[in-house]
Parts: C-alpha cells; structure tokens; sequence
C-alpha cells in the first residue's frame, strides 16, 4: 500500500517539532488535525510510530527507521 504523502509531511513535522501542538502551528493545522493523520499513518504502517508523554513525542524504533527517508525525500522535494 502506497502511504500517502500528506501524512508523511505531517509525520516528519511532528518528529522535527517533537509534539503534535508544535507542528500544527507549523503547518497552519489544528492540533487534533495532527494527531489524527499521524495516527491514521499508524494505522497504514501497522506500529505505533511515537511515544507520547506530556512532555512531547518521542520516536519508537520503527518511527526513526521511517523518519530518516522521509526526511530525504521531503528533503529532495524542497529543492524541486
């Protein structure tokens, strides 16, 4: 299954922000907006790709071996 790019771009923004409050802001979205994709992602994926504490996100293993190449794609899309 293809993931979709919208929830990527929101993944790695909520992995750079380290909470969900943070990359809302960011990307002009609400905070339930955030958590929702990002959970939907979850879903697609099959795992669980952040910790959640009070005090922000933490990526699980399989959420840093998702962020390194979504960062370089998103990266390459940049300079296009």
């Amino acid at each position: 299954m293809p993931l979709d790019w919208d929830k990527l771009r929101i993944f790695h923004a909520a992995a750079e922000a380290g909470s969900f409050t943070h990359a809302a802001d960011k990307l002009h979205l609400s905070q339930s907006a955030i958590s929702r994709q990002v959970s939907a992602l979850e879903q697609d994926v099959g795992t669980k790709l952040f910790h959640r504490h009070a005090r922000g996100l933490i990526l699980t293993e399989q959420g840093e071996l998702l962020y390194r190449p979504a960062h370089d794609v998103l990266l390459q899309l940049e300079t296009v």
